[in-house]
């Protein structure tokens, strides 16, 4: 679907992917983390935080920066707005479990509390994977059809923007993991020179180190 449609056709889906693959991977590593691990306990609570908020803050700005110009330009097809928008309250309130889990699970380590953040973890991704599908299918052509390419382009920068500048290189870590390098080349197509040579220098070494914490994995 990337390669087809117009840029938020070819842009969203890669977004997408980093939640779809890396929400499914902390509950994977919490179902599996034994207990003594301390300090992966904590960088794994860390990381399904960053990405908790990661995804607030992609959902706020499609709420102020997409969502108004969808509903007053897209005619007939504005309805399926509204149900975008009331998917976002619903996942809102599915992260409100994780949350609540994640922290219990983070003081006190156990089988038991591990079990019930996966469980929380598996309803919260049945119910983001059902709309992303569905964003993507049915709205993603109406944003290429009735937004402008400035308009795309600032949703992306102000998306951007809400990242601290530490935790941009972590945004673009993920964002390089789950792309082809098609795709790599297509995101970084518009970045200007000094930001691509300071992710080859700096930004590619601090996402391997925070992964690899996150992973138990070691750096080669």
């Amino acid at each position: 679907m990337s390669g087809d449609g117009g840029p938020a056709a070819r842009e969203m889906p890669i977004i997408h992917r980093i939640f779809r693959r890396q929400f499914a991977e902390v509950r994977a590593l919490v179902r599996g983390l034994p207990a003594a691990e301390a300090a992966r306990t904590g960088a794994v609570a860390d990381h399904l935080g960053f990405l908790l908020d990661g995804l607030h803050m992609h959902h706020t700005t499609e709420d102020h920066l997409i969502w108004p110009k969808l509903m007053d330009r897209a005619g007939l097809d504005a309805p399926l707005v509204v149900r975008m928008e009331e998917q976002h309250r619903q996942i809102d309130e599915s992260v409100a479990k994780v949350r609540a889990a994640m922290s219990e699970w983070l003081s006190d380590p156990t089988r038991a509390t591990s079990s019930t953040l996966a469980d929380r973890l598996g309803e919260f991704l049945v119910v983001l994977e059902g709309h992303l599908d569905e964003e993507e299918q049915v709205v993603v052509p109406l944003i290429d059809r009735y937004l402008s390419q400035a308009e795309w382009e600032e949703v992306g920068e102000r998306g951007f923007e809400k990242f601290t500048p530490a935790q941009r290189w972590i945004a673009t870590g993920q964002l390089v993991e789950v792309a082809t390098a098609e795709e790599v080349a297509m995101m970084f197509g518009g970045l200007p020179p000094p930001v691509k040579v300071l992710w080859r220098l700096v930004g590619r070494r601090k996402y391997r180190r925070y992964i690899a914490a996150v992973r138990g994995a070691q750096l080669v």
